[in-house]
């Protein structure tokens, strides 16, 4: 399967071969002919009249052929067979689907920081038994799963990574290659304290904070290299406001929107101050967050719990959604010429042995 870019159509291509009839109703002719062959020289009624013997005449008769009187006719309505089959005309038919794909170039945002260890986004999942039940993550394992699932459901567009705390990390360019997208996300983690006492182990982004502009600038720097995509899109998951960084949010929508890239902007988890790992960290920036999608025609979205960011994702799946056409070319391969060939040789063989042999006797 080969991919092309974004603005010419993408083929996902599918090819089918199945053996056919072209005209089938001919093979209702090989009923007759097979009860020919099954039932020939078959034993009728005993005859009611009584007849004399002659089997003081049958010394001098010729001897029937055997090969003249079985073989032959045998060939000879297989070769009628072998003709029924040819006017039912055999075909290998060949079908290819091809799918015209145009696709949107999507760079995913997501959120780092030390907040994003709060266990507030709550799931509404079914157990073994089909009864609800109420499953309760952190705010990355929620953002993770979510993006997954998006990543999972757009196979014909372009996605990128970008990983920022107080610093944005470049964790994939735009790729089709969705596998290793989702192999990245698995590794996003936290900063937590070493279970032997040694200090806090750093987590995926070293430097902690919130720096949602140069998430911004370096997601549309990636999107921007490309010049021939019908739409480019940011999808920015935070639960922070921006506190790090040499260029604000605002700044960055805008070059963004000068770009023409559209920003979705995702608020995720409970607005207030949480833990004493974070007691420094402020909540997120909800009028900003607001602001940076109005700029830049994107949308903004609350997501306080699981649910809520599972329905984020699928509002931004419908309005941002890929144009697809499928074509379907259908071929033929006429295999007619076989058993037609093999009526005429069957039909050649018999009559030769009809010729060249008597005929039974009576």
């Amino acid at each position: 399967m080969m991919f092309h870019l974004a603005t010419t159509p993408i083929p996902a291509e599918a090819s089918t071969q199945e053996f056919i009839f072209g005209a089938p109703y001919w093979l209702w002719g090989l009923i007759p002919l097979i009860l020919l062959l099954v039932l020939r020289r078959r034993k009728g009624t005993t005859a009611s009249i009584a007849h004399p013997t002659i089997r003081f005449v049958e010394p001098h008769l010729r001897q029937p052929s055997n090969l003249a009187g079985r073989v032959g006719p045998i060939l000879l309505t297989l070769a009628a067979m072998a003709l029924v089959v040819a006017l039912a005309r055999p075909q290998w038919m060949h079908k290819h689907e091809e799918q015209l794909v145009s696709g949107i170039d999507i760079m995913v945002a997501c959120d780092l920081s030390g907040s994003m260890v709060a266990r507030d986004m709550v799931f509404t999942t079914q157990d073994e038994f089909g009864r609800k039940r109420n499953v309760e993550v952190d705010r990355l394992t929620a953002a993770k799963h979510v993006i997954g699932e998006f990543i999972d459901g757009r196979p014909n567009d372009r996605i990128g990574l970008v990983a920022f705390a107080g610093k944005a990390k470049l964790c994939s360019p735009l790729t089709l290659d969705h596998s290793i997208l989702n192999h990245i996300i698995a590794q996003f983690y936290l900063a937590s304290r070493d279970p032997f006492g040694r200090g806090v182990r750093p987590g995926y982004m070293v430097e902690d904070g919130t720096a949602i502009g140069t998430a911004i600038a370096s997601a549309a720097t990636r999107l921007d290299e490309r010049h021939d995509t019908k739409s480019k899109v940011i999808i920015l998951v935070t639960d922070g406001a921006n506190n790090r960084g040499s260029i604000s949010p605002i700044d960055a929508a805008k070059q963004a929107a000068a770009l023409g890239i559209k920003i979705f902007t995702i608020a995720i988890g409970k607005d207030d101050r949480i833990s004493s790992h974070t007691a420094d960290v402020d909540t997120f920036d909800e009028k900003t967050l607001q602001e940076i999608a109005h700029i830049t025609g994107g949308r903004f979205y609350r997501a306080s719990s699981g649910t809520r960011l599972l329905k984020a994702f699928a509002s931004i799946d419908k309005l941002e959604k890929t144009d697809a056409r499928r074509r379907t070319f259908i071929s033929y391969d006429e295999l007619f010429p076989y058993p037609l060939a093999a009526a005429i040789v069957l039909m050649l063989l018999g009559m030769l042995i009809s010729l060249l042999r008597p005929r039974s006797a009576p």
